[in-house]
């Protein structure tokens, strides 16, 4: 997997010490459960730390308008800790620093901010960091769980592609590009490769992750648009959050998304399912905190959600899920 441009990263173990540092100056955004892994390293040199406890719009902008004197600002943690960052970093035009402590989204490789307004996701601004540092050390200290979450925003591009496919030959823009998909498929055939090595966090399975979730960030700018990557399976996965108001882990809604969506697509959707159990990641939604009740709601409503949002055109757009689907993939998720 080669990425040719993108953000600028630097792996190794134990060295977010040599995070730069504005004396006095620099805001950390970060969590509470994060911030005593790193607290020796950053608390004698930063003005201010944030606990990040929403992504909601009005409240990031009167949390900007209290952070006069910062000239910099580094994220520790994880997705939404990425977006805090960045939305603080483009608003204040101050340089950012971003140190995931996870890898379950590539948040910390792309230029936009996935906000919520009233609970709805929207993306705004425009936010490259100074560096990304991938301490192997920091990673490996999270759940495991959290981790090969991260097969989320990368085996997305299994579903996205097929309705990207769907998309251009319904005539929808952004019409298909055959380098970029197959450049796709060579980075999803890596890391599928390498499930084995996502689920035991090895540093060759974190470098595969943030490598692919580098090359997506990179091309999602170049080509400005997610459509190779970002599909149903990510429409479902917003519609559920829409419909429940909870917060579940993303990479392994999406990975939950990529099985029922592919199954919708009749793209394969066992050896979709093998691969996300092959890099251990939880899909059952049971263990996710949803109840099939819910599950069954946010299935029959997905179309007219997506209709409601102005969602891109995918297989949601052309083949009806009734109650028939839901038993479907209820039954399969339940086998072992």
């Amino acid at each position: 997997m080669r990425v040719d441009e993108g953000f600028n990263v630097t792996y190794g173990r134990d060295i977010i010490s040599g995070v730069p540092q504005q004396a006095r100056n620099t805001l950390v955004v970060t969590m509470e459960d994060v911030w005593p892994l790193v607290k020796d390293v950053f608390e004698k040199g930063v003005k201010r730390v944030h606990f990040v406890t929403t992504l909601e719009v009005g409240a990031l902008d009167e949390f900007v308008s209290t952070l006069e004197g910062i000239d910099s600002v580094v994220g520790v943690g994880g997705g939404s800790v990425m977006d805090v960052a960045k939305y603080v970093a483009w608003k204040r035009q101050i340089p950012l620093h971003q140190i995931p402590s996870i890898i379950s989204v590539n948040a910390c490789f792309t230029h936009m901010v996935a906000i919520r307004d009233k609970g709805r996701v929207k993306y705004v601004g425009d936010a490259v960091p100074e560096m990304v540092y991938v301490d192997y050390s920091l990673i490996q200290k999270a759940p495991p769980r959290l981790n090969r979450a991260g097969l989320g925003d990368i085996f997305s591009c299994h579903t996205g592609l097929f309705d990207w496919r769907i998309a251009d030959k319904a005539g929808k823009e952004p019409g298909w590009d055959q380098a970029l998909a197959s450049q796709t498929r060579e980075v999803l055939n890596t890391v599928r490769a390498r499930a084995g090595e996502v689920r035991d966090v090895s540093e060759e399975g974190i470098q595969t992750i943030m490598e692919a979730h580098r090359w997506v960030g990179a091309m999602c700018h170049k080509y400005g648009h997610p459509r190779f990557e970002e599909g149903s399976e990510h429409h479902f996965a917003y519609n559920l959050e829409f419909v429940t108001g909870k917060h579940v882990l993303h990479g392994e809604l999406v990975c939950l998304g990529i099985f029922l969506m592919s199954t919708l697509q009749g793209n394969d959707p066992e050896g979709a399912l093998r691969t996300i159990r092959e890099a251990g990641v939880v899909i059952e939604p049971e263990s996710l905190g949803i109840t099939w009740d819910e599950m069954k709601t946010t299935l029959l409503t997905l179309r007219d959600y997506v209709g409601a949002e102005g969602l891109p055109y995918t297989v949601i757009h052309e083949k009806p899920i009734d109650e028939a689907f839901v038993e479907t993939v209820k039954r399969r998720l339940a086998q072992v």
